[in-house]
């Protein structure tokens, strides 16, 4: 044990989540995993961790505390279990429960996609200051005020600017510190403007949230995502409140989940969806995600009945994609390329470009086949419909199923990846897991996680508005490429050295803690002086018996 570690021990910090979403009890995408997974890992390497989340459905296994906070004028509860380490606290109040139970998932945020409930702001407004609360009125949880805030997203962007407007005027939480961390710049809680005391702020905070408004890619209640992919804008300029904005300015550290979405969300207004300027002013840093291998590992994964690991991964492979075959209805052919897709069937995710692709794949490598599993706008689930009749040796399966999920993902010999932005992407992690190669656009955490004819294929920036030709061809030209490295020594290669990465949290973690120590401490000088302050004699000791 080096001396760092026995201080580490001694002085950890205490991290608090704040989340709307934290799997596996709540969940729309990566957001609910990174908080579900992270603040775990963190707890392993020492440090004391809690995360807050509302409470939208009858937990199991979360009890109630009996503590009550005041927050926007509501009486708060908080219900709590403690998991692998990490005290999970929800904030129970009927905005959350009675809106939301029974129907959690999709549902967390409006009754379908792109169309949030009216009362959002109002509900996370709330939200956020039950959550700043929580750690001090938790009191037998250990925590106090003295802890390193980690606001996720639009729904949490209140927590910075609370600590910095209310809380620390008022002489409460002066120590603590809060990170600000972006899952994806689109969703930035833009609101028509209330008086600041709505948001239980004073009126000096309500420069932090001017904003002018002049994007329709930007959906909240008052801009919902369109069925048909096409966007309406009138051409005016409205003033909107910003949250992400005030997030960002109050914080003391903005991050984001891969060190390529930061370089993209600062370049430019359409990346960085208006917010590009407060973005390079304010700083941003980037760390890729990791994931759970727990759900998601061959030698131990339910649903696949040769399991397997990077010793057997062909023979486990083989297997695995015969069962796929058989159940997609595919011709059972171990020499056929199998491409797999599993996503939500939207545009973001370059499902458009996909489908456009896919006819001109199967015709110019006969012999490929390809498993689309998916659900999402009405029009690509009629258009997947539609393609799985007119491809005989394409199997569109519009439906949510967690077993087929696991048998394209094991099954198939390469992965489509497509979007036209992915913050960071877990997918073609999970399909690295596998030792399924991952075929994946050239944009955000997608560049930073697989690695041009090592661990996949790029097929290039997508037109980030438009289907573009160029584009399907580019996927067509990319897939065909890959089909041919299939059966080679260079395809077996990349499979081998996809399956043999650590792609769990434990290397990310080890960036979050040196950014949140550094954040909480001062300088980088100031947190080595931190780690060395340790009683000398019990470090002599401990190294004497290592």
């Amino acid at each position: 044990m080096t001396v760092a570690e026995i201080a580490k021990s001694e002085r950890p910090m205490k991290i608090v989540f704040v989340s709307a979403e934290c799997a596996p009890w709540s969940k729309t995408g990566g957001l609910g995993d990174v908080v579900g997974s992270l603040p775990v890992e963190l707890a392993k390497r020492g440090h004391k961790v809690m995360t807050i989340s509302p409470r939208y459905d009858q937990y199991k296994g979360a009890w109630d505390t009996s503590v009550h906070v005041e927050a926007l004028g509501k009486s708060v509860g908080f219900f709590h279990e403690k998991k692998k380490g990490v005290d999970r606290v929800f904030v129970d109040h009927p905005d959350f429960l009675a809106k939301v139970w029974g129907k959690t998932g999709s549902k967390l945020y409006g009754e379908k996609s792109g169309h949030d409930f009216a009362d959002n702001q109002d509900r996370f407004a709330m939200f956020c200051h039950a959550a700043i609360k929580a750690p001090a009125a938790l009191t037998e949880l250990g925590f106090g005020e003295d802890v390193v805030f980690v606001a996720n997203d639009w729904h949490s962007a209140l927590v910075p600017v609370i600590l910095n407007k209310v809380m620390k005027p008022a002489g409460q939480f002066t120590k603590a510190k809060c990170a600000m961390t972006i899952h994806n710049i689109a969703f930035q809680g833009r609101f028509f403007p209330q008086p600041m005391a709505t948001y239980g702020l004073p009126d000096s905070a309500a420069d932090d949230f001017f904003f002018e408004d002049g994007y329709s890619k930007v959906y909240d209640e008052t801009n919902p995502a369109k069925e048909d992919g096409k966007e309406e804008f009138d051409g005016k300029i409205y003033r909107k409140a910003n949250w992400l904005k005030a997030g960002f300015m109050n914080a003391d550290k903005n991050l984001t989940v891969s060190e390529n979405y930061a370089k993209e969300i600062a370049s430019s207004k359409a990346k960085g969806v208006e917010l590009d300027d407060v973005i390079r002013e304010f700083g941003m840093e980037g760390i890729v995600n990791g994931m759970d291998p727990t759900e998601w590992n061959p030698s131990s994964d339910k649903f696949i009945d040769v399991p397997y690991d990077k010793t057997t991964v062909v023979e486990g492979k083989a297997a695995a994609k015969q069962a796929l075959q058989a159940e997609v209805g595919l011709p059972l052919d171990a020499d056929a390329p199998v491409f797999g897709y599993i996503g939500r069937l939207e545009e973001q995710k370059g499902c458009d470009i996909m489908m456009a692709a896919i006819p001109k794949l199967l015709k110019q490598v006969p012999n490929a086949q390809v498993v689309i599993l998916g659900t999402g706008k009405k029009s690509m689930e009629k258009a997947l419909e539609k393609l799985d009749e007119a491809e005989p040796m394409c199997a569109g399966v519009v439906k949510f199923s967690a077993p087929l999920a696991h048998f394209i993902t094991a099954g198939a010999d390469f992965l489509m990846v497509p979007s036209r932005f992915e913050p960071c992407g877990l997918i073609q992690l999970h399909a690295m897991q596998y030792g399924t190669v991952p075929v994946v656009a050239s944009t955000g955490g997608l560049v930073d996680t697989v690695k041009e004819g090592v661990t996949g294929y790029h097929m290039g920036a997508m037109d980030a508005d438009t289907l573009l030709p160029a584009d399907v061809d580019a996927m067509v030209e990319t897939c065909a490429a890959a089909a041919a490295d299939y059966g080679t020594p260079l395809y077996t290669k990349m499979s081998s050295t996809c399956i043999s990465q650590d792609l769990s949290w434990a290397e990310p973690a080890k960036k979050w803690e040196g950014v949140l120590e550094e954040m909480y401490f001062g300088t980088p000088e100031a947190v080595k002086k931190a780690e060395v302050v340790v009683p000398i004699a019990k470090a002599d000791a401990i190294a004497a018996t290592a």
